[in-house]
C-alpha cells in the first residue's frame, strides 16, 4: 500500500468539480465583493472600464445556491452540450458503418509497409490537429476524439496518446492561432488595434508552440510502445474503442467511400463555415444533424435503425456532457457572489511593481490562473484585457505584447483545467481519468510555457509594435 501512487487514488471527475464548486461558494463568503463598470466595446461586447473597481453589496452562496448553480451551468453550457450530444450521435452513425475504421486500418499498414514510425504519426497528425485548432474552436473538435484513440490504439499506443493528439494539437492550435477570434480579435477590437495584427510574429510562436507540444507527446507515446507499464492508463478497458481485425484484412468498400464522402464534406463544412460564412454552434450542431440523414441515407441504414444508433451514441456521451455544466457552474457561483472581478483586480494589481521583462511572463501567469475562473476566450477578454492594457502600458509593454501573454496565459492551461468543458467532455469519450491526464499534461504545460515566455521576452525585446 505505500508504494502507491497518489494519483491512484484520485476522486472522481464529478466530485472534483463539485468540490470547486463548493470552493467557489466559500470564496464568496471569505473575498470582498466588488465590481467594475462595463461599458460597450466596438464590436458591442460589454467590457470592464479601468479604474471603476467598487465595492457591492455581499451575497455569499448559501449551500442550497450551490446545488442550483448546477443547472444554471447547464443551462449557461446548453449550447455546448447539445453540440456534444449531436455530434456524437453523428459519428456514433459514421462509426456504425465501419468506414473509419477500415480507412484507418489501411493507413496504418501503409505507413508500417513505408517504415514510418507511430510516433512520427503521432507529431504529424498532433501538428495537423493543430492546423485545425486555428480554424475551429475546442467544442466543435470533441467528436474528432474517438477518430484519434482508434488510430493511437492501432499503432500500439495508449488511450492518453490518442486524447492528447486531439487535446494538446486542436488545443494548442485553436490558444496560439494567430487568427483566434475570440482571444486575439477581442483584445484587438477593446485596445483599437488592426483585426489580428502581428500575424507573422503570432504564426511563429505558433509553430514553435505546436512542434513542443507535438514532440512531447511522441516522446511519452515512444516510452508507452517500448514498455506499456509505463502508460498512465493501464488498465483501463479499451472495448469497443481501436481497431477490432487484423491489419491485412482491412479494406475500403465502395460503400466506404460514400460515407468518407460524406465525412470529408463534414470536415470541409467545419473549416469553410466558420471562416467564411461565420457559422458557429448553432450552425455546426444542424451540419451533424444532415451528415447523419446522409450516412444513413449512403450506406442503407433503415430509418428507425439510424434514430437507434443517433440516440445511443448521443446517450453515451451524456456523462461528458454534464461534466460540461458542472465546470461552468463553478463561474455561476461566483458570478453570483460578486467576487469575480474582487479576484481579478487583486492578482493583476501587483503587475505594476515590475519591470516588463519580469511583467510580460507574470502576466501571462494571471491570466492563466484567471482562466480557471472564466474559461472562455472572449470572456477573459473581456473581463481582463481593459486592465491589462493600462498595465502593460504602465510597465513598458507594448498592446500587441500585452494580447499575446494573454494568449500564453488563456490558451496553454486549458490543456488542465477541469472548468473547460470540452476537455473534460474530450478525456470522456476517450476514457482518460482527469487526475491521469494532469499527470501527463503538467509537462505540456511547462514546456509550452518556456517556448513561448521565450517569445514573449523577445517581443519585449523588440518592442512589438502593431505589425
Amino acid at each position: 500500500m505505500g508504494d502507491e501512487k497518489w494519483y491512484r487514488n484520485f476522486p472522481n471527475t464529478y466530485v472534483i468539480l463539485f468540490f470547486m464548486i463548493l470552493l467557489g461558494a466559500v470564496l464568496t463568503w471569505v473575498i470582498p465583493a466588488g465590481e467594475f463598470n462595463r461599458i460597450a466595446s466596438p464590436t458591442g461586447r460589454m467590457i470592464i472600464e479601468n479604474g471603476t473597481y467598487h465595492s457591492v453589496e455581499r451575497n455569499p452562496a448559501s449551500l442550497f445556491e450551490v446545488f442550483v448553480a448546477i443547472p444554471k451551468g447547464l443551462q449557461a453550457s446548453s449550447q455546448i452540450i447539445f453540440m456534444i450530444l449531436l455530434s456524437s450521435g453523428a459519428f456514433g452513425l459514421i462509426n456504425s458503418t465501419g468506414a473509419l475504421e477500415n480507412s484507418i486500418g489501411v493507413l496504418i499498414r501503409k505507413t508500417q509497409k513505408l517504415h514510418i514510425s507511430g510516433e512520427k504519426v503521432v507529431f504529424f497528425i498532433t501538428c495537423l490537429f493543430s492546423c485545425l485548432g486555428i480554424i475551429i474552436g475546442p467544442e466543435i473538435q470533441i467528436p474528432f476524439t474517438i477518430i484519434a484513440v482508434s488510430i493511437a490504439l492501432g499503432l500500439g499506443f495508449d488511450l492518453l496518446t490518442g486524447a492528447g493528439i486531439v487535446i494538446v494539437g486542436g488545443g494548442i492550435g485553436f490558444a496560439m492561432g494567430p487568427i483566434n477570434a475570440s482571444t486575439v480579435g477581442t483584445s484587438d477590437a477593446i485596445c483599437g488595434l488592426p483585426l489580428f495584427s502581428g500575424m507573422l510574429f503570432r504564426t511563429i510562436v505558433w509553430l514553435a508552440a505546436t512542434t513542443a507540444s507535438a514532440l512531447v507527446l511522441a516522446l511519452y507515446a515512444k516510452k508507452v510502445k517500448e514498455d506499456p507499464e509505463y502508460s498512465f492508463t493501464k488498465g483501463i478497458s479499451t472495448e469497443g474503442l481501436g481497431l477490432h481485425k487484423d491489419l491485412d484484412d482491412y479494406q475500403i468498400t465502395k460503400k466506404d467511400k460514400k460515407v468518407l464522402a460524406v465525412f470529408f464534406c463534414l470536415f470541409l463544412c467545419l473549416i469553410i463555415g466558420p471562416t467564411k460564412f461565420h457559422w458557429y454552434l448553432n450552425e455546426m450542431m444542424a451540419v451533424f444533424i444532415i451528415v447523419g440523414i446522409a450516412v444513413a441515407f449512403v450506406s442503407g441504414i433503415k430509418a428507425n435503425d439510424a434514430i437507434a444508433i443517433f440516440t445511443k451514441s448521443a446517450g453515451a456521451m451524456f456523462g461528458a456532457a454534464l461534466m460540461v455544466g458542472m465546470g461552468r457552474s463553478i463561474q455561476v457561483v461566483m458570478e453570483n457572489g460578486h467576487v469575480l472581478d474582487t479576484i481579478v483586480k487583486g492578482i493583476s494589481d501587483p503587475l505594476t511593481n515590475f519591470g516588463p521583462y519580469i511583467a510580460a511572463p507574470m502576466m501571462s501567469s494571471v491570466h492563466g490562473l484567471v482562466n480557471f475562473l472564466i474559461p472562455s476566450g472572449s470572456g477573459q477578454a473581456a473581463a481582463t484585457m481593459p486592465i491589462m492594457f493600462p498595465v502593460g502600458q504602465l510597465v513598458g509593454m507594448t498592446d500587441q505584447t500585452s494580447i499575446l501573454a494573454f494568449q500564453i496565459g488563456d490558451g496553454i492551461t486549458n490543456l488542465i483545467y477541469p472548468t473547460l468543458g470540452s476537455l473534460m467532455a474530450m478525456l470522456g469519450i476517450a476514457r482518460v481519468p482527469f487526475s491521469k491526464w494532469v499527470k501527463f499534461a503538467v509537462r505540456e504545460v511547462a514546456v509550452i510555457y518556456l517556448v513561448t515566455w521565450v517569445f514573449l521576452l523577445i517581443a519585449v525585446k523588440i518592442n512589438w509594435g502593431p505589425f
